[in-house]
């Protein structure tokens, strides 16, 4: 039985969905790939739990059930070192072939990350942050054997495995496109019955599907990170910069509050619905495309004919030399904190299988 030191940034939604199911799953990972995963550090923006021993199920469990009310530690928790210390202080107290979970979704992990390579520990991230910064500091990232990010792109579905068995076996790609964005495909269903883009925006809000402030994904910017992700993996170091992405809402809207935004958005339902009327008009509808190739490409609103599977999935395809006359798609339900964690427990398993 391998037992694997791990240390998870992230106990929100897909960090406390990881912690359950690492706990509910013992008995099978176990029985299936002889592994157990010891959380001796469980991380939030405020608190730290740790135990170079691995923390009890019990314990584990009781961080689920805080986090409910916003809080990882209890009076008992330690106080809050610095992330870099985390790590540095589980490879100080001996503990080897360990795995650092980002599955937060902040901006300057990369110290920490570069911390557990050098220090020989493994990788697996949801957190797209770091694969789609600046290709000078991201390419570290891409191809390294103790690295996985299969739910940065998919969630749970296997689209960076696909990629990777394409490249694997030698078979060039030449575009890469795809609905990624299942909080804007729900919103576009709804243009599609007539509602103003407006109310749209306020019903994803109101089921939980868009981000507390809805313009981080009518921004656009979660899907240009996706889509990037895959073109450099496909060996292409594109930049943000090479990837024209359109926003759904009006620059200066962007400096407003979460409240004042909801209450001026119907500024853009007519020029919307003007949009999806014309779509209409030529049997399409609306959804939000990406589109990338080896020079660039674009994100954003496109007309696709209505009733064809391109307007009721979300997926990604890749047109490549086998797969020219008929694109090869993943397609499906993969997001949702329950999918995307399972992604990251799979890539846990896989990283261990391989390198440890």
């Amino acid at each position: 039985m391998k037992q694997v030191p791990v240390i998870i940034f992230g106990a929100g939604g897909v960090g406390s969905a990881l912690l359950r199911q690492i706990v509910n799953g013992r008995t099978h990972t176990a029985t299936r790939n002889q592994i157990r995963f010891d959380i001796v550090a469980t991380v939030d923006s405020r608190s730290c739990l740790w135990n170079p021993f691995g923390l009890s199920d019990e314990q584990i469990l009781a961080v689920v059930a805080r986090k409910v009310d916003g809080e990882l530690a209890d009076k008992s928790g330690v106080s809050r070192p610095s992330d870099v210390e985390i790590v540095t202080r589980a490879a100080e107290a001996g503990l080897e072939n360990g795995i650092v979970v980002d599955v937060t979704a902040v901006s300057g992990m990369e110290p920490v990350l570069d911390t557990a390579l050098d220090r020989g520990y493994g990788l697996v991230l949801a957190n797209k942050k770091a694969f789609a910064g600046s290709w000078s500091t991201a390419q570290k990232y891409f191809n390294n054997p103790y690295v996985r990010h299969e739910s940065t792109v998919g969630g749970g579905q296997p689209v960076i495995a696909t990629l990777r068995y394409l490249l694997d076996t030698n078979d060039p790609i030449f575009s890469i496109a795809g609905q990624l964005s299942g909080t804007l495909g729900f919103i576009c269903a709804q243009l599609d019955t007539g509602k103003p883009f407006s109310q749209a925006i306020a019903e994803a809000k109101a089921l939980g599907y868009t981000e507390p402030d809805p313009r981080e994904d009518l921004g656009g910017q979660d899907v240009m990170r996706k889509v990037m992700i895959l073109g450099r993996m496909a060996g292409w170091p594109l930049e943000a910069a090479d990837i024209n992405v359109e926003s759904l809402y009006a620059p200066e809207m962007a400096s407003l509050s979460v409240a004042e935004f909801m209450n001026t958005c119907n500024q853009v339902d007519v020029q919307i619905g003007q949009r999806v009327a014309n779509a209409a008009a030529n049997g399409e509808v609306l959804r939000y495309v990406a589109e990338l190739t080896a020079n660039g490409g674009t994100v954003g609103l496109k007309a696709v004919p209505q009733g064809s599977p391109l307007a009721n999935l979300k997926y990604v395809s890749f047109h490549t030399e086998r797969y020219a006359d008929d694109k090869l798609m993943i397609c499906g339900k993969g997001a949702g904190v329950e999918m995307t964690a399972a992604g990251v427990i799979g890539d846990m398993i896989d990283l261990v299988r391989e390198e440890f």
